[in-house]
């Protein structure tokens, strides 16, 4: 799997000057890390521009060069983040087997590609605040339906016929097991199956909504 911080990726990231040569796509990634450290370490409301100036060892002129404001930062960040996992999921549904695989099966693709990608690039705990701050959500809310369309496309390859609600049931769910999978906290807690084990729970509501219902299974008899 490949790293969010491949410098090739950053090269479309920048909102001003757009990147072409080598020390260019170089100097956008290590922003956009330096960034993305510093709000692990401190979160997104207390870090300025020229912390990240700072952290990156660049002068604040050539971060601006870039990025206008932080919040160009931050939409930067989740784009890669969302447009790397959405990868991952339009992988896992072109799978012929697919539709054959159980529930369970399709959600460990899903979920382990999800947490290993998390994993590689420490990113997840950056998103999940995002997710909570209301004011970044907002600000980034069409990355998030884009993440959602990409999880329910590969949903939908095994049951095409689930509906919106059930996808967003299904994402939230995903997004704590995933959240609860890399946090060193919860694993202490919950113990290292816990991954499995929120999977099967999701795949047992799937089970129930993918049901045909029992006039459906009567017309079937006729």
């Amino acid at each position: 799997m490949d790293s969010v911080h491949n410098p090739d990726k950053f090269k479309n990231k920048a909102v001003r000057t757009k990147p072409s040569q080598a020390r260019g796509k170089e100097r956008v990634r290590v922003i956009l890390a330096a960034a993305l450290d510093l709000f692990r370490e401190h979160g997104m409301e207390k870090v300025t521009t020229n912390d990240i100036a700072e952290r990156a060892n660049i002068p604040i002129g050539s971060l601006y060069r870039y990025y206008p404001n932080k919040d160009s930062i931050i939409e930067a960040i989740v784009e890669l983040y969302v447009e790397d996992l959405s990868s991952v999921f339009k992988d896992i549904s072109r799978n012929p087997m697919l539709p054959y695989l159980t529930w369970e099966e399709v959600l460990t693709l899903l979920l382990d590609g999800w947490a290993n990608h998390s994993r590689l690039n420490g990113s997840f705990a950056f998103l999940f605040g995002i997710w909570a701050n209301p004011s970044l959500y907002q600000q980034t809310y069409p990355g998030q339906q884009q993440f959602m369309k990409a999880y329910g496309a590969a949903l939908r390859k095994r049951y095409a016929k689930l509906t919106k609600r059930q996808v967003l049931v299904c994402f939230n769910l995903s997004i704590i097991a995933v959240k609860m999978t890399i946090n060193e906290d919860d694993q202490k807690l919950a113990g290292g199956d816990i991954l499995q084990e929120t999977i099967g729970i999701i795949a047992a509501y799937l089970d129930k909504v993918s049901e045909p219902s029992e006039q459906a299974v009567d017309d079937m008899l006729i």
